[in-house]
């Protein structure tokens, strides 16, 4: 499939979903699939502060006219009309980490495409592990309210049913690396089940309006769980070096004692995450300034001169090097994760 973009005879833009496909007399021609009319984005469903999903009935009518359908190849076309915030988590998902099967739905009714969702929703339930599932709803919609979506057969949870534990954990681990400091807290709140813990309260997906002394119990007990699951320890885990955390969650205690529920930063709010965090420091307070440019080797030009992109992919290089799980010092790596928070806090993002 692919996207076309023409001017129609009163010179305004209409945009068109189309398919090249080889005729009966073995040349290559091209058809619509569907008329976008002259503002694709429309069809652009956001979800949360950072997902999206393709508007339903657009992919229901794809899906039966193409001969040939991909979920990825449909969420890709939309591309250049997407939010530019949430390119980076769509990318993960559509570009990069991970791509959904790709299936045939041509000529299907609608009783076989329901069996072939019956289908996908018990591969599933019995294939993915709840702590990925979690993980990858979040990392896709960037929501702590997940309920919804638990039962969904979404085709990108299809990924991690064919890959080596070893090989989901590395995979999530370079996409929990385009996480913002102030939307770790939300993540590791959403993906250790604590609203589950919280039930029936209407705050239990707000972290902020809870116990910190009730949540640091229920990750512990969370975490413990996990280290001890061996469904979730298996098919190419990475063997355990000695007695204690599994080396895959070792990162998780990291991040959850020493960054974010216990320093200052990371704030969730009404809902949404909130960029300046919950105790973040008035603008003329730089003490700590001097120090935090130097762990990111930038002098105070070169640093004003950076945009956010850049600072960004600055810190994920310096954070694949540093992070304990690669060989690197526990300290630094809390450091620059502290530098970090500051430095996007600094220039207002």
């Amino acid at each position: 499939m692919y996207l076309a973009h023409i001017k129609d005879k009163y010179g305004r833009n209409r945009f068109f979903i189309r398919e090249s496909y080889q005729g009966e007399d073995g040349l290559i021609y091209a058809r619509d699939l569907y008329d976008l009319g002259d503002d694709p984005e429309i069809f652009i469903k956001y979800v949360g502060p950072k997902g999206f999903y393709i508007d339903q009935d657009l992919d229901e009518a794809v899906r039966e006219r193409a001969s040939s359908y991909s979920y990825d190849d449909l969420e890709a076309l939309f591309w250049p009309f997407l939010d530019p915030y949430i390119k980076a988590t769509i990318k993960n998902f559509s570009h990069g980490h991970i791509h959904g099967g790709r299936r045939r739905f041509r000529g299907r009714s609608r009783r076989e495409k329901e069996e072939e969702r019956a289908r996908l929703k018990e591969s599933l339930d019995q294939g993915l592990h709840p702590f990925d599932r979690r993980r990858l709803l979040f990392l896709k919609f960037g929501q702590i309210n997940i309920e919804q979506m638990l039962d969904e057969p979404f085709p990108f949870l299809e990924w991690p049913l064919k890959r080596s534990r070893d090989e989901i954990e590395h995979t999530i681990g370079f996409m929990e690396l385009e996480l913002r400091p102030w939307e770790m807290r939300g993540y590791l709140y959403t993906i250790f089940n604590i609203p589950e813990h919280l039930k029936p309260r209407q705050s239990r997906f707000v972290p902020d309006a809870q116990d910190l002394d009730a949540i640091d119990g229920y990750f512990l007990e969370e975490l413990c769980r996990l280290n001890s699951d061996r469904t979730y320890l298996d098919q190419g885990a990475m063997e355990l070096d000695t007695p204690g955390v599994h080396p895959y969650l070792r990162k998780y205690l990291i991040y959850y004692f020493d960054t974010f529920f216990h320093s200052q930063g990371a704030g969730y709010i009404g809902g949404r995450f909130r960029k300046e965090g919950t105790h973040a420091p008035a603008k003329s307070s730089y003490e700590n300034e001097e120090e935090y440019l130097e762990l990111f080797g930038l002098t105070i030009e070169e640093f004003h001169a950076m945009d956010e992109k850049a600072l960004t992919s600055l810190f994920r290089r310096l954070a694949l090097k540093l992070h304990p799980d690669k060989g690197g010092e526990h300290e630094k790596f809390i450091r620059l994760k502290d530098a970090y928070a500051y430095l996007m806090r600094r220039k207002g993002w």
